[in-house]
């Protein structure tokens, strides 16, 4: 993808369509939701609308397939970057959605996802009946994604195509739970430990597991962009940034990742120190926006007292079409 930066922002003009091939079970949703786009256009969800709640019901596939193509066409009329979270695995379906961002004079870039047949088959029993593809459709699916290599795909008319990394929504590891929520009280406590921690505390560091067990690798994760894989590895998603005074002239600024309502923090990555609060939330603003969150407007920023006076940012969730 192009990383061409202007003041350190990434310039993604024209906003290219994203295209993801690959079978069932091979990770497209789990990356739609983190990957740096305006919108997600997702037909498994366009099914579900149409049947009235049946994401599997193949009978209204052709008119899914029809709104996705309206949404598409929606989208990038109005100049957004969208994610097409669909299988893609055969040629003519490609060229349609190829088709369709020409005539808006827009590039469009295949997403691979490589997962072997085994692993989209384990995946594919866990899904709930109304999402499980049947055996020998998703072998034929598979088999159609492995032929469509790069240069297949480079030769139909994408202007990339990239190979995303395989992120298993049901590793073990960090999963979300509504056993997670804090006592109101103790909210103030956890990310007063948290923040100690980030800030090199070993005391602090050691006391993590009490508030966050399990979550260690997300708690105190600095790369934030790492921070999102593992977050979307884990079922969960940005909620909020947060902007930090920590005395005088020291500001810090993270975007951090909730459950249960804002009931605990279960996750926080730092964005940066800053030297006053107009520079952590303009600087903070920005890192949101390059990748691809959509801030709540300033009425809606809260205070939340954790003892300095921190300042939080609701992220709003990116609309996923369905």
């Amino acid at each position: 993808m192009n990383d061409t930066t202007e003041n350190n922002r990434p310039q993604l003009e024209p906003r290219p369509l994203f295209v993801a091939v690959g079978p069932a079970g091979s990770g497209k949703s789990t990356a739609a939701a983190w990957f740096p786009v305006d919108a997600v256009v997702c037909l498994d969800e366009l099914r579900r609308e149409i049947s009235g709640g049946n994401a599997g019901d193949q009978s209204v596939t052709p008119a899914a397939v029809a709104r996705q193509m309206s949404l598409l066409d929606e989208h990038l009329a109005a100049g957004r970057a969208v994610f097409v979270d669909s299988t893609n695995v055969e040629r003519h379906v490609r060229a349609g959605l190829l088709d369709l961002a020409r005539r808006h004079g827009r590039q469009a870039f295949a997403l691979r996802f490589p997962v072997d047949l085994d692993t989209c088959l384990a995946r594919n029993a866990l899904r709930p009946d109304d999402r499980r593809v049947p055996e020998a459709t998703l072998r034929w699916q598979h088999g159609l994604a492995q032929e469509a290599t790069a240069e297949v795909l480079l030769g139909e008319g994408f202007a990339e195509v990239h190979d995303l990394p395989d992120i298993d929504p049901t590793a073990a590891g960090a999963t979300a739970s509504t056993d997670d929520a804090l006592a109101p009280e103790r909210i103030a406590e956890a990310v007063a430990v948290l923040r100690k921690a980030q800030q090199g505390d070993k005391e602090a560091h050691e006391d993590l597991g009490t508030y966050f067990p399990g979550y260690e690798s997300l708690v105190m994760q600095t790369d934030h962009i790492r921070y999102l894989e593992l977050a979307a590895r884990a079922g969960l998603e940005a909620t909020h940034l947060l902007i930090m005074h920590f005395g005088d002239d020291e500001w810090g600024a993270s975007v951090d990742t909730y459950t249960c309502g804002l009931g605990r923090p279960l996750a926080s990555v730092a964005l940066g120190d800053f030297a006053s609060r107009t520079e952590a939330v303009r600087e903070t603003v920005r890192a949101a926006t390059d990748n691809g969150w959509r801030l709540a407007p300033e009425h809606e920023w809260a205070d939340y007292d954790c003892g300095d006076g921190e300042i939080h940012i609701p992220i709003h969730a990116r609309p996923v079409s369905g």
